[in-house]
């Protein structure tokens, strides 16, 4: 019963994380919120040949002990749960209240900004120059105008594997990524949505397929060196993240309409709808702050049971006479 429940909880944590995958919001972030980061990337790792071998062998609770493979399963199908449900109420938002959902994400993208560039140590000429050099590359990219979503089995491809970049790097989002790369409407309002009708079935299969795809190789093989990169390069890596981020922020103005080579913009007239656009921009920006808070305090409280962890309390033994009768005090 007790594990039965324990898996309970981790396919809701999973649904959580699914739901902030689609949001442009780190799904990083959340699972460090929920205390399942470490765990969740320390299962992705473990996914190895060496230990799939065990299969063959018939060694199947030794492969579940060193790969946590339940945690993973139970916790993959709570994340594409999450994902689904997410997807199919933002393809309603996106049409009846455009302006408001775009709002919201540009309150999410700059407070995860933010919370990118805060975790930059050292702050240098060469991190500045990095930020602008990123913020500029992806500013040119998303000025562009590409009304017209790129449905090739490559390009859905390498969407997966950037787009799952974010739940392996907490700050960044994949969802954002895809923003910037032009798929992000193809592959959360239509592709997943497609599969919940038997019409649409096999549509959403041809789009996603190779996403998923993309993803696994992300998620199995380039968080490895995403763990490098952060490791040895920390500080030039977050610097290039947040500018990317920064220089992303045209793709979800949502006041422009496309033009024969790049986006027309326009200023918003002084009314309701921009003052509701700016509460919106504003709760999303209090949700990453909110998330910033909270993992950061599901954080210290891991760093003190670390640090100091609970005695184990010993059972109290009573005293026996030889002949086994409980002795008795004066």
């Amino acid at each position: 019963m007790l594990a039965i429940w324990e898996s309970i909880k981790v396919f809701v944590k999973g649904m959580i994380m699914g739901a902030a995958n689609v949001f442009p919001i780190s799904s990083g972030t959340v699972s460090l919120v929920l205390g399942v980061f470490e765990r969740f990337i320390n299962a992705i790792n473990s996914l190895r040949i060496k230990n799939f071998k065990l299969l063959f062998k018939g060694e199947f609770t030794e492969f579940g002990r060193r790969t946590d493979f339940r945690f993973f399963i139970v916790i993959v199908l709570g994340l594409l749960a999450g994902m689904v449900l997410t997807s199919i109420f933002l393809k309603q938002t996106l049409v009846s209240y455009k302006v408001y959902t775009w709002s919201f994400f540009i309150g999410l993208i700059i407070a995860s900004v933010i919370y990118v560039m805060k975790n930059i140590d050292k702050v240098s000429a060469k991190n500045i120059l990095l930020v602008v050099a990123g913020m500029v590359l992806s500013f040119f990219l998303s000025i562009k105008s590409n009304p017209y979503p790129n449905e090739s089995f490559f390009y859905l491809f390498l969407c997966g594997i950037i787009g799952a970049t974010g739940m392996v790097v907490p700050g960044v989002s994949g969802s954002h990524l895809m923003l910037l790369m032009g798929n992000y409407e193809l592959i959360v309002t239509k592709g997943i949505p497609w599969l919940t009708k038997a019409s649409t079935f096999m549509d959403g299969v041809k789009i996603l397929l190779p996403f998923v795809l993309g993803a696994l190789v992300s998620i199995i093989m380039f968080s490895h060196l995403l763990a490098w990169l952060m490791r040895e390069y920390r500080d030039s890596t977050l610097s290039v993240l947040a500018g990317f981020m920064l220089g992303s922020l045209p793709v979800v103005y949502p006041w422009k309409v496309p033009g024969e080579s790049t986006y027309l913009f326009s200023l918003p007239s002084w009314n309701t709808e921009l003052l509701l656009a700016v509460v919106m921009a504003g709760l999303g920006f209090a949700a990453v702050f909110i998330l910033e808070l909270m993992a950061r305090h599901t954080k210290k409280k891991q760093q003190e049971r670390l640090l100091n962890p609970k005695p184990k309390r010993q059972k109290k033994h009573r005293k026996h006479s030889k002949h086994g009768r409980k002795t008795k005090k004066n």
